[in-house]
């Protein structure tokens, strides 16, 4: 099920996005969150959403990421995401992530950290009772959209 979601957002990346790289960072990042949900989650409840949004006078695209936890793995993943938000380097606190989970099996914790210091997005997290809700964030330089209104 993972790949045929994962192809449906190559193909919406794709007809919306007017450029490769986004649509490449944001694959990356939905293949995480998709990864995290099969791992994590501990009840039927799961979704994946896209959105293109504007604000701030900039075009944004969001994918959220929901799912029930248990109440360790909520602490685990509010502790990791506090840790991601606040790293003042991405890129270094990815590094420091890595080496620290090099020996250790099984789950690394990698693919939130990768999100934001290979794609370049902001992560964000809610939890509202035993409900996570993450959300990969950034803005795109230019939405197809944007051809098409213009023809």
């Amino acid at each position: 099920m993972a790949s045929s979601v994962l192809r449906l957002v190559s193909s919406f990346c794709g007809m919306v996005l007017d450029d490769e790289s986004d649509s490449s960072r944001f694959y990356m990042a939905a293949h995480e969150l998709v990864e995290n949900l099969i791992k994590h989650s501990s009840g039927p409840e799961v979704s994946l959403e896209l959105a293109l949004e504007e604000g701030d006078g900039a075009r944004v695209l969001a994918i959220r990421a929901r799912n029930e936890a248990s109440p360790e793995r909520l602490r685990d993943v509010e502790r990791r995401l506090s840790a991601l938000r606040s790293a003042s380097d991405p890129v270094k606190h990815y590094d420091e992530l890595i080496r620290e989970t090099a020996m250790v099996e099984g789950v690394s914790g990698l693919g939130l950290a990768r999100v934001r210091a290979e794609g370049g997005l902001d992560v964000d997290y809610t939890i509202e009772g035993n409900k996570l809700t993450i959300i990969a964030h950034a803005p795109v330089a230019r939405w197809r959209v944007d051809e098409q209104l213009k023809g």
